[in-house]
């Protein structure tokens, strides 16, 4: 599968630019440049992993004098435990779908504890009731 948002979404990466450049204009612009001044990055992908520390170092957001994405972690969501404490903000992204029932539980637990007091979760899925509902105007 290839390090792209179309590889990480199954092939639909290009159908719906709306929410994938949002998405890329908040993350930059709000949320890195403007509110923290570190990121870490969960990934169970290795060369997702890469990818992405190579696509931070050639726009200059891997490392400035005020914001930097500090580590990346090569490991699967039910395996990670963070730092307690550590964070403003847990960012968790188009992946909670892929942990089972009682392996989304237990993350929420653990994660929970590497929130700082008065850290909060976003949680950010695409959906749909039934198939792909792609490009429909319902």
């Amino acid at each position: 599968m290839e390090a792209s948002m179309n590889g990480v979404l199954g092939g639909y990466g290009h159908v719906n630019d709306v929410d994938v450049k949002g998405n890329e204009v908040f993350l930059k612009t709000l949320f890195f440049e403007r509110y923290f001044n570190e990121v870490d990055l969960v990934e169970p992908t290795s060369h997702f992993l890469e990818v992405a520390r190579e696509t931070l170092a050639s726009r200059k957001l891997m490392f400035s004098d005020m914001h930097k994405a500090a580590n990346f972690y090569c490991v699967p969501l039910q395996d990670s435990t963070p730092e307690a404490g550590k964070y403003d903000v847990i960012w968790i992204q188009w992946c909670i779908g892929q942990l089972a029932d009682d392996d989304f539980i237990s993350f929420f637990k653990r994660v929970k504890v590497g929130l700082k007091p008065g850290g909060f979760f976003v949680l950010k899925e695409n959906i749909a009731r039934s198939g792909i509902c792609v490009g429909q105007n319902k």
